[in-house]
C-alpha cells in the first residue's frame, strides 16, 4: 500500500524498504483476517464446489517493509495472496475431495519503481509463477485503470465478487464517484477505504480552494459551509465532532453501499492525526463479520459517531508498542469491560427505538436496520436481549411461530420479536 514520496519509498536492488508503523500493522491483520473470514463464510456450504474472487489493491506498494525487530514485514499483495491460500486449506480440511478458491489479483500503483519492487518481492517469495497468470501488475492511477479492471471482474463471473482494497494517502486519491461506479457495476463488491479524515477536518475552512478540493471527492454537499465559522467560534471541540458526523453520513450515500462501518487509527507520536478505515459492502453478513474483527483488535472507542459507539486502534494507548503500561492504566487498561458497559449503555437507548418504531419483525430486520449506527455486532446484541427475553418483556419465536426462546442468545436472524405494546421494558 504505498503512501508519500518522502516516507515510503522501495528500491529492490538497493534494498531500500520504508519501515512498518505499528498502526499499519494492525490494518494489515485486519485485512488478513476479513479476507480468510470471507472464504470460509462464502465456502460455509460444503456442498459449493468453487469460489471465484476478485482482489484489487489499488495502491499496492512494493510489497515489503522493514520491521522494527529488523525482519521483513511483507504488504498487502503478499498478505492477500497468502490469506486466501490459508483460507482455502481451512475449508478443505478432512476432505477427500477438495474445493478450489480461484482468484484473480489486481496490484495497482502510479510508481513504476513500486510495481518493480513488488515484482522481485513476489518473485523472491516464491510467486513469481503467478504474475500475468492470476497475479496481474499494473503502473497506474487507480481511478484511469477502474474500467478495465471492472470489466475483467465481469468477465471473470461466479457472481462478481471482489474486494477493493484502497489505502490512499490522502484523502482525495479515490473520488467517491469511483467508489460508486464500484458498486454500481460490480454485482457483489466491497471497499477497504483509508480516510485521512484529520487531515481534511484539521484545513476545513468555508475558502474556495478548499471547497473545490472537497467537492473533487463528491462530499461538499454534505459539509454545513454557512455554519462552520459559528461552530469553530462557539463549539472550539464539539464542532470537530459534528463534521465528522456529516462526513460519515456524506460517506455512506455518495459510495452507494448500503452498509458501513468505520474503524478509527491513531498512529504512535506525540500529535497523531487518526484516519478511518471504512469498511463498505451491500451485504449485512459483510458488515457484521468485519465488526467482529474490529472487536478483536480496538483498545479504544469513541463516540464522535454519536449516537453510535465506535472502535479503534490507537498505537499510544498499545503496551506492546510504547512499553509503558502506566499509559494504559484505569479506564484503559480495561478496554473490554469498559467498552461493554458503554455498548450496553448505547443499545439501552437504541434498541427501545428500533423495535418499538416497528413492533413486530424479524431479528434480522431489526440488525439491518441499526447496523450504520452502531458497531454492535449480532452476538453483542443477542446478549444485551438476554434480561428482555427471559422476563418475558419481548417474545421471541421461530419464523413458524412454534419454538419460543427463552434467552437472548438463543435468538437466530430469522425469528420474529415482537414488543410491548407499551414501552416500559428496560433491556439492561
Amino acid at each position: 500500500m504505498a503512501k508519500d514520496d518522502e516516507k515510503y519509498t522501495w528500491d529492490w536492488r538497493a534494498q531500500i524498504f520504508p519501515t512498518i508503523d505499528p498502526h499499519s500493522k494492525v490494518k494489515h491483520l485486519i485485512i488478513q483476517e476479513y479476507l480468510q473470514a470471507y472464504v470460509q463464510v462464502l465456502m460455509r456450504n460444503a456442498l459449493i464446489p468453487e469460489l471465484r474472487l476478485s482482489v484489487v489493491d489499488g495502491f499496492c506498494g512494493g510489497g515489503q517493509y522493514n520491521d522494527v525487530d529488523g525482519g521483513a514485514h511483507f504488504g498487502s499483495p503478499v498478505i492477500t495472496l497468502n490469506a486466501v491460500r490459508e483460507a482455502e486449506a481451512i475449508i478443505n480440511v478432512k476432505r477427500t475431495q477438495s474445493r478450489t478458491v480461484r482468484t484473480q489479483n489486481f496490484f495497482v500503483d502510479v510508481k513504476q519503481a513500486n510495481i518493480d519492487c513488488l515484482r522481485a518481492v513476489l518473485t523472491a517469495q516464491g510467486l513469481g509463477y503467478r504474475i500475468d497468470r492470476d497475479v496481474f501488475l499494473q503502473c497506474s492511477d487507480f481511478n484511469d485503470s477502474l474500467p478495465l479492471i471492472t470489466k475483467r471482474i465481469k468477465d471473470f463471473g461466479y457472481g462478481e465478487r471482489a474486494i477493493f482494497l484502497l489505502d490512499q494517502y490522502a484523502y482525495g486519491d479515490v473520488p467517491f464517484p469511483s467508489i460508486k461506479n464500484i458498486f454500481n457495476n460490480i454485482k457483489n463488491a466491497e471497499v477497504l477505504l483509508t480516510f485521512n479524515v484529520d487531515s481534511l477536518i484539521t484545513y476545513l475552512s468555508d475558502r474556495k480552494s478548499n471547497r473545490k478540493a472537497i467537492a473533487n471527492i463528491g462530499l461538499e454537499q454534505h459539509i454545513p459551509w454557512s455554519e462552520l465559522a459559528a461552530l469553530k467560534a462557539t463549539q472550539r471541540h464539539e464542532w470537530q465532532y459534528l463534521i465528522q458526523r456529516c462526513l460519515s453520513k456524506g460517506i455512506l450515500i455518495e459510495s452507494g453501499a448500503k452498509f458501513m462501518t468505520v474503524f478509527f487509527i491513531t498512529p504512535l507520536g506525540s500529535n497523531p492525526r487518526t484516519y478511518w478505515f471504512i469498511h463498505l459492502a451491500n451485504q449485512y453478513r459483510a458488515n457484521d463479520v468485519m465488526k467482529s474483527i474490529h472487536w478483536r483488535h480496538g483498545n479504544h472507542f469513541s463516540h464522535m459517531l454519536s449516537p453510535s459507539l465506535f472502535v479503534g486502534y490507537d498505537a499510544n494507548r498499545d503496551v506492546r508498542v510504547t512499553s509503558q503500561e502506566e499509559l494504559v492504566l484505569g479506564e484503559k487498561h480495561h478496554f473490554d469491560g469498559v467498552t461493554n458497559e458503554r455498548i450496553c449503555t448505547e443499545l439501552s437507548e437504541l434498541l427501545p427505538q428500533q423495535l418499538y418504531a416497528k413492533r413486530e419483525q424479524t431479528f434480522e430486520s431489526l440488525m439491518h436496520s441499526m447496523a450504520n449506527y452502531t458497531m454492535a455486532d449480532e452476538e453483542v446484541v443477542k446478549r444485551s436481549l438476554n434480561v428482555a427475553v427471559a422476563n418475558r418483556d419481548l417474545e421471541v419465536r421461530d419464523k413458524n411461530g412454534v419454538s419460543k426462546r427463552r434467552k437472548g442468545e438463543s435468538i437466530r436472524l430469522s425469528d420474529v420479536i415482537t414488543a410491548p405494546a407499551q414501552s416500559t421494558f428496560f433491556f439492561l
